[in-house]
């Protein structure tokens, strides 16, 4: 271990040697038989060559946080994730629950209620700052740049912040059976429609849009109703059945070629 300062707590302390960006848990879906981690490439998957592999077992980094901050404060909110997401020793009255839905303008979304806000939020924001202060290449795109200390203040402080606190909208298409779940892509930073700075990440059939705070800027209406809130509830649209691969490549300016 090394002596350094721990870039959440911000304390000289050992810091481990190996600290996930994105939790293990969330590449369930994403390894083969020898637990070797298939990584999307976007531009072979455009030419139909389809995956690369990937010799790791997710990405991780050394030198950035202590024992205290990986494991027991973020520690917290991956537990309560991994149980939330995919089932786990929750107590009855903490259980998420989850329905299928179809909206006035006939689109699918699932409804998601009993989801802890605080945890659920600060544990999805935890890895979108883990993925600003990594020097992984995998997130060579993500720089929180003036967000970072705030979200940082965040987590370390167990304050998921207001609704219109960096929002996170979520997309699937795992109602797609024809789909493949063993995916992750380079997250990508973009623009919204409305201006504002977003970073998209997709892991595992589900698409994380994190928008980053303007005031200068209005969020659509949309963006504060469907994010997690306080309330304990967010709500997961589905992409439509044959439009996944297409929505994938549009984040990364891609046209499937034609034939």
């Amino acid at each position: 271990m090394t002596i350094a300062i721990c870039k959440l707590c911000s304390q000289e302390k050992q810091l481990l040697n190996k600290s996930h960006i994105i939790p293990d848990f969330m590449y369930q879906d994403l390894y083969d038989e020898k637990h070797k981690m298939y990584v999307f490439n976007p531009i072979k998957k455009a030419q139909e060559k389809g995956h690369v592999k990937r010799p790791s077992s997710g990405e991780y980094e050394g030198g950035i946080l202590c024992a205290d901050c990986d494991n027991v404060l973020l520690g917290e909110f991956e537990t309560y994730a991994s149980k939330a997401i995919y089932g786990g020793a929750l107590p009855a009255k903490e259980c998420p629950t989850s329905e299928n839905c179809i909206n006035q303008h006939g689109v699918k979304f699932t409804k998601c209620e009993n989801i802890d806000y605080a945890k659920f939020k600060l544990f999805l924001l935890s890895i979108l700052w883990r993925a600003s202060i990594s020097s992984r290449p995998l997130f060579n795109d993500i720089d929180l740049g003036e967000h970072e200390e705030p979200i940082r203040k965040m987590i370390l402080d167990r304050n998921p912040g207001e609704v219109s606190d960096y929002p996170i909208i979520f997309m699937t298409y795992l109602n797609d059976k024809s789909m493949f779940k063993d995916l992750v892509a380079h997250p990508q930073r973009r623009e919204s429609k409305s201006g504002h700075t977003i970073f998209v990440f997709i892991i595992g059939g589900m698409f994380y849009q994190f928008y980053m705070n303007n005031p200068k800027l209005k969020y659509p209406d949309y963006v504060l109703t469907e994010t997690i809130k306080p309330t304990n509830n967010l709500n997961i649209f589905h992409i439509p059945i044959g439009e996944g691969m297409d929505v994938i490549l549009k984040y990364y300016g891609i046209h499937k070629p034609s034939h």
